[in-house]
């Protein structure tokens, strides 16, 4: 397994079971934001920082047929999907969607995975973060 870092720090953590979007709990108004904020935008009060759901649903999806910031090719199908996508513990994230059109369906289950964007001479992989069909092989997964 290549050394994974993100690609900025705040978003999202890498352990050995793997990739965790970061957010932030408010005990005082029970609720969890994405991405971390410093305090509860309800109360002003502290918050927690928290792992959250590698799985959530899917909320919307649309599909873009042009490259993807930081690119000057369009991906081999003709574009990419962003999307929404509900976490169990309240949040909505806005995403990148590894899928095709005709992969995605709203409501449909949705797994976390690694986006890499960038790989140093060492090998360091740069990672941001998309979502991804759950019924879809994980990478490494034999079928």
């Amino acid at each position: 397994m290549p050394n994974r870092v993100p690609l900025e720090d705040g978003y999202l953590v890498f352990s050995e079971d793997g990739i965790r979007l970061l957010g932030s709990y408010s005990p005082v108004a029970d609720v969890t934001f994405f991405p971390t904020r410093k305090r509860c935008p309800i109360t002003e009060e502290s918050v927690q920082t928290v792992e959250l759901s590698r799985e959530g649903t899917l909320h919307a999806w649309s599909f873009i047929h042009m490259p993807r910031m930081g690119s000057m090719d369009i991906d081999p199908g003709g574009g990419y999907a962003v999307g929404q996508i509900d976490l169990p513990e309240g949040v909505r994230v806005q995403t990148r969607i590894d899928g095709r059109p005709e992969d995605l369906e709203i409501g449909m289950p949705m797994r976390l995975e690694a986006d890499v964007v960038a790989t140093d001479e060492d090998g360091t992989e740069y990672c941001g973060f998309k979502f991804v069909p759950k019924s879809r092989p994980s990478p490494g997964s034999t079928p």
